[in-house]
């Protein structure tokens, strides 16, 4: 097994629950006899993510403020600072990799929301700070791992190109989708899709134990019923309205409902490359395979684009949709109806998704999908996957789709999470650590190029540890500020 004795943490922005996992990868460093170093921002002038993307605050030094206060409680054998001199010193493929970074500021959906002034200098100033002080990083403390939160966004996608150019292992991590544990992708940054995409057609392949089928379904049926979750946004949860007279407020139901899912963050990783043009041409083509006509097609806007995200709205995606419904003779749903989600899948014959997670109420109420984008539930077998035209749909029977559903939850819930059993969900933005954790889990993911690696999650779990959040933490929980 692959040991490491200089290991680095990139955290840079202290979003919940996200410190308080950086505190406990340092810790987990040291208890496993590593030297730790942190790479840490101390503030600047330039406009990186956080100042364009969170709501509150005047988008300057009061960001960096936050930031340097919220870092957390444990530290570093060795601080090392970004050096913001650098942000003037070109990377190659700087643009492509800031590519998503801008389209997440606007919520962008198709390439003409993206302008040349979204995000303007600052996020490839950032980037280049990030990647140029990470080489410096990586050399003088002779890191032979880096831990970096999220890899995706400016500085922290410097990191991560920084480690790729220094050939020396990483991990990116992030909560995990249901609570416990952390996700933690080797060598890829928070949108890979590879260790995924195998995880998924080994579980898909399995049989799982009778406790494991337990615990999705459980998982399953509070997302499908809405009595609660862990999950980090829960739209519309139940209550009156979810089954009242549907036809009275749709009319006749759908034979084909579309549910989008917003892709900025995706633009530019060739994990989730597709050959469609937009997810318009997909449905135009999904319509001509299927032979129903479009008056016989629904899409609902989802929840989300009547909800603020970081500094913007959904109106674009809103209005992308709602034209080319008119276009096209579509009954279009906008984002802020009552009318549940559940209810409207309920009344449909097939749902079409472009990798959206409704997939799970889809198939648990009795129906099939299609998904018209790469996703993390691709290789499972639950539903056919359109990635272009010209591919043909084989949609899989009830029975078989309800078995693959149940072991994907079991596969994102329980496989794919480090330390799923000593980091375990109070909420949706706080995790209870537990002693026993073992630094050893993360090696055996590299040497085995899995997140199936043989002895993950197995240590024994000790008493929970007491950790008093830091002053940042409590004023976070209370106003959510920060939080994406």
């Amino acid at each position: 097994m692959k040991s490491y004795q200089s290991v680095g943490v990139a955290q840079i922005y202290p979003w919940r629950p996200h410190a308080f996992q950086r505190d406990y990868l340092l810790s987990l460093a040291r208890e496993a006899g590593a030297r730790t170093s942190e790479l840490v921002c101390n503030g600047s002038f330039v406009r990186c993510y956080d100042k364009q993307y969170q709501t509150l605050g005047f988008g300057t030094v009061d960001h960096c403020v936050k930031c340097r206060l919220g870092r957390g409680r444990e530290s570093s054998d060795r601080p090392f600072k970004v050096d913001w001199s650098k942000k003037n010193i070109p990377v190659l493929g700087e643009e492509q990799a800031m590519i998503s970074n801008r389209a997440a500021i606007v919520r962008a959906e198709v390439q003409g929301d993206l302008g040349t002034e979204v995000g303007a200098d600052g996020l490839v100033q950032a980037y280049r700070a990030g990647y140029h002080s990470a080489i410096r990083w990586i050399e003088e403390c002779n890191l032979d791992l880096v831990l970096v939160f999220n890899g995706r966004i400016d500085l922290l996608k410097g990191v991560v190109d920084a480690a790729v150019a220094s050939g020396v292992d990483f991990m990116s991590y992030e909560r995990s989708w249901f609570g416990d544990g952390l996700m933690m992708l080797p060598n890829e940054n928070c949108l890979g899709l590879r260790h995924i995409h195998a995880m998924c057609a080994a579980v898909g392949a399995s049989t799982l134990a009778e406790e494991d089928r337990l615990r999705a379904e459980q998982i399953i049926n509070a997302r499908v019923h809405r009595t609660g979750s862990n999950e980090w946004r829960d739209f519309q949860k139940r209550g009156a309205t979810e089954y009242v007279d549907l036809i009275s407020q749709i009319g006749r139901p759908p034979k084909v409902l579309v549910l989008p899912s917003s892709t900025y963050e995706t633009w530019g990783h060739d994990d989730w490359r597709v050959e469609w043009t937009d997810n318009f041409e997909a449905i135009d083509y999904l319509q001509s395979i299927l032979g129903i006509p479009f008056e016989d097609f629904l899409v609902r806007g989802h929840p989300i684009w009547a909800q603020r995200v970081g500094v913007s709205f959904g109106e674009r995606a809103d209005r992308h949709y709602r034209e080319y419904c008119e276009r096209r003779g579509i009954r279009y749903l906008e984002p802020g109806s009552a009318v549940h989600t559940s209810a409207l899948i309920d009344a449909s014959e097939l749902i079409a998704l472009n990798a959206g997670s409704s997939v799970i109420e889809a198939v648990w109420r009795g129906k099939p999908v299609v998904s018209l984008a790469a996703s993390i539930y691709q290789h499972i077998g639950v539903c056919p996957t359109l990635l272009g035209p010209g591919q043909s749909l084989e949609l899989p029977d009830d029975a078989t789709r309800r078995r693959q559903i149940v072991k994907f939850i079991h596969a994102m819930d329980r496989i794919a999470p480090t330390f799923v059993n000593h980091l375990k969900a109070v909420s949706s933005g706080e995790q209870q650590a537990f002693e026993g954790g073992d630094f050893g889990d993360i090696a055996r993911q590299f040497q085995a190029d899995s997140l199936m690696a043989p002895g993950k999650n197995k240590a024994a779990v000790g008493a929970p540890i007491k950790r008093e959040p830091t002053l940042v933490e409590n004023a976070r929980k209370l106003f959510k500020y920060g939080d994406r």
